[in-house]
């Protein structure tokens, strides 16, 4: 349970309710309701918002009472908090800021419910966040490597990350992030689709309205150097209140190097501060006898009165693990990697100045 969440429900436990003058509003209301039956419009608005009023304070009383409906208050999802509680910077700045699209759709299957909380979409990333609670503990696989989407109604073949947060037993929470290479080719609204799968087979489907933020800046670098084979060219980057994205190309001679191997950035701000990656997407072809890797990289938004970025590349080969691939229908296939014999090297730095 988040801290927020726990102080709303010790908040809600403290209220002091009147049950007696309670009554009396309640039966003043009803007795006014027969009795002046011809009212102006603006009266019987009035009336109605005093009536829902009675009817919130006739649910908090109750939480106090009862152990019931206690549990069905903890159960109600405070829309809008997977963004803000993500540990993501710039999720957490752009809805701060308004940037995203509320959402709050639930449905339930069961005795379990999911709830499509947030998503923001600009020209750095595609992010959706989701909340889900039940009546059984949630297994920590229950909905295997995440959902299939859908853009307006045609399946989506995308990279880009997934994850998710355990809140209790009951409740987890969730985020499935689109790299940019993914979204190059939207439209600039859309209807996205979004079908959960259980591992028992329930099915939760959603369809929501989705449109583009045009709060991004581009910066021209074209840096270009060359280490240990390697050549790297960082053409561009792009400033979001969601995170600045680096948009870079890579080759090498070595046919299966680079494609062993993921480039990412560290970056410090002008004020000593380094800013975190988070994810990002590449792409490897053969091209005249050489490898050939397009991507970018998504790092933290920068803070107020930062001038200049000192940046380092880096490349990082994997030790082995899986990789997972899914196709426009959703199947996915799953390849074990052996650990490459590579060693893990920094090119030089450079700096980039900002707008």
């Amino acid at each position: 349970m988040t801290d927020k969440t726990r102080l709303f429900k010790e908040e809600i436990n403290n209220i002091h309710v009147p049950t007696e003058k309670l009554d009396a509003i309640i039966l003043n209301t009803f007795q006014g309701n027969v009795h002046k039956r011809k009212r102006s419009k603006r009266n019987k608005m009035l009336y109605s918002v005093s009536t829902a009023a009675v009817a919130f304070i006739l649910l908090i009383s109750s939480a106090t009472v009862s152990p019931a409906m206690a549990n069905i208050v903890s159960k109600i999802p405070i829309i809008g908090t997977v963004f803000s509680e993500s540990r993501d910077p710039g999720l957490e700045q752009v809805h701060d800021q308004g940037l995203t699209n509320i959402l709050g759709a639930t449905k339930s299957v069961g005795q379990t419910s999911i709830t499509l909380d947030e998503v923001f979409y600009d020209e750095t990333r595609l992010t959706i966040g989701f909340s889900m609670t039940s009546e059984n503990p949630i297994g920590e696989f229950y909905l295997s490597s995440g959902p299939q989407l859908t853009i307006n109604g045609k399946a989506f073949s995308h990279a880009g990350t997934y994850s998710e947060t355990e809140i209790s037993p009951t409740k987890r929470t969730g985020i499935i992030n689109i790299d940019s290479n993914s979204i190059d080719d939207l439209p600039e609204a859309f209807t996205l689709g979004v079908t959960f799968t259980g591992e028992d087979g329930k099915q939760w489907d959603f369809l929501n309205p989705v449109s583009k933020k045009s709060k991004v800046q581009s910066v021209a670098i074209n840096h270009t150097q060359e280490i240990k084979g390697i050549e790297l060219t960082v053409s561009d980057l792009k400033v979001s209140p969601a995170g600045m994205q680096f948009i870079f190309n890579a080759k090498s001679e070595k046919i299966n190097y680079l494609s062993n191997g993921n480039i990412d950035f560290k970056v410090v701000d002008d004020k000593g501060n380094e800013l975190m990656s988070h994810s990002g997407g590449s792409e490897i072809q053969i091209i005249n006898g050489m490898e050939n890797m397009t991507g970018a990289r998504l790092i933290d938004p920068i803070r107020d009165n930062v001038k200049t970025l000192t940046v380092i590349p880096y490349i990082k080969f994997h030790n082995g693990g899986t990789s997972v691939e899914v196709d426009n229908e959703g199947n996915e296939t799953k390849t074990e990697l052996k650990p490459f014999e590579g060693t893990d090297f920094e090119f030089e730095s450079f700096t980039v100045t900002l707008p």
